[in-house]
């Protein structure tokens, strides 16, 4: 019982950490008056990502890297089919024309190398894998570039709106520190509690990771989904999914393969849903360029998450 609490409470502290992490970021980025879809790919999605970072840190040192494999995984999929697929079916989400399709082809294209890893024998999977990390740095660098571009073109309306923002930098840096900290502590014990629970049930980590971590850390994605739907800001919305899961197929996800098995029927299940979720995305992000995406596919990314979890278990 004391762990199903702890887990509990290890899940609330990381929601309140991300939020309070996000909360910050953006009114960091608003001072430098940075494109919402930016601002939600790097800086909201760096912070929303962070329970992600937390779990994979604490489940290598706790030496069970299979936990936060399920996680990265589970989580790249929860973001598309439940928080994109939430807040397509109750919000109005447009699709921008030119950065939202390029950030869903880099997404694809990384997706395709994290997936091939799984394929590439341990003693060269561990010099190839940090070619996964070199995406992040080069995804960085473009959102800056892009950036700087958009304050003067297609960004300059929605940086003229964005939320006019007093203080020192300094202050939300020293937030964001703190929350991170929140973030490390929540992560410690949620990983600790879940390999009890795996214990009692019977089941493998990675399953935990896949399914009860992953809706869990995906939290924090929700919740900005949801105040940014109520905000109109659907930009900083698909700028987060995107961006959360190249950072965690990215970096988290060089750390992991680093540790982790690649075997097991789960991989491959999730593996599949993963390609399948990610290519859809990026087909609808193209079809539906400048105008809103029907409800109707909110649903159907639903409907997909069901069907995974049905598969898996």
């Amino acid at each position: 019982m004391i762990n199903y609490l702890i887990f509990a409470l290890s899940l609330i502290g990381l929601v309140f950490s991300a939020n309070f992490l996000v909360s910050s970021a953006k009114k960091l980025s608003a001072l430098l008056k940075l494109s919402p879809l930016i601002i939600g790919a790097t800086v909201v999605a760096l912070g929303t990502s962070m329970p992600e970072l937390s779990v994979a840190v604490s489940s290598i040192m706790q030496k069970v890297p299979s936990l936060s494999m399920g996680d990265i995984i589970g989580s790249s999929i929860a973001n598309v089919c439940i928080i994109l697929g939430i807040s397509i079916l109750f919000f109005p989400i447009r699709v921008g024309t030119e950065k939202t399709q390029r950030n869903n082809l880099i997404l694809l294209l990384l997706t395709a190398s994290f997936i091939s890893m799984f394929f590439i024998p341990l003693n060269i999977r561990k010099f190839l894998v940090f070619g996964l990390l070199s995406f992040y740095i080069v995804f960085l660098i473009i959102e800056f570039v892009w950036g700087q571009e958009g304050r003067k073109h297609e960004d300059k309306k929605a940086i003229e709106k964005m939320e006019k923002v007093k203080g020192l930098p300094i202050k939300y840096i020293l937030n964001m520190l703190l929350a991170f900290g929140g973030l490390i502590l929540s992560g410690k014990f949620l990983v600790s509690s879940a390999v009890g629970i795996s214990t009692v049930l019977g089941l493998e980590s990675e399953i935990i990771g896949l399914t009860i971590i992953a809706i869990g850390t995906s939290l924090p994605e929700l919740s900005t989904s949801i105040i940014s739907g109520s905000n109109d800001e659907d930009k900083l919305l698909v700028g987060d999914v995107q961006g959360s899961n190249i950072f965690n197929l990215s970096v988290l996800g060089t750390l992991i393969l680093i540790f982790a098995k690649t075997e097991g029927s789960s991989h491959e299940i999730s593996l599949i849903f993963l390609a399948l979720s990610t290519l859809s995305t990026t087909l609808i992000t193209h079809i539906y360029s400048g105008r809103n995406i029907p409800r109707v596919f909110g649903g159907i990314f639903i409907m997909i998450y069901i069907l995974y979890l049905n598969f898996l278990l």
